[in-house]
């Protein structure tokens, strides 16, 4: 399950993270892995499990799918633009 996300869905976690006062640093520490990678992972540009688990953990999620259940319709549909 480590699928990338889409930017929208990266910028409503990232909003949730801002709301509860976490930072892509505790996320990392939490998670094991560099800030770089929260923020590709929160970008879309990267996959990853224990990322997943660390957001969930800090954001009061039982598990990713939750998560992406508790998240408005229009943040799961990224929109493409022609250029």
């Amino acid at each position: 399950m480590a699928d990338r996300i889409t930017k929208r869905m990266g910028c409503w976690i990232q909003y949730q993270l801002k709301l509860n006062g976490y930072t892509h640093e505790m996320v990392a520490l939490r998670a094991n892995r560099s800030s770089n990678i929260i923020t590709q992972f929160l970008t879309g540009r990267k996959g990853s499990v224990p990322t997943q688990k660390a957001l969930c953990e800090v954001l009061g999620y039982k598990d990713f799918n939750e998560l992406l259940a508790a998240m408005p319709e229009e943040c799961k549909n990224e929109q493409r633009s022609n250029v």
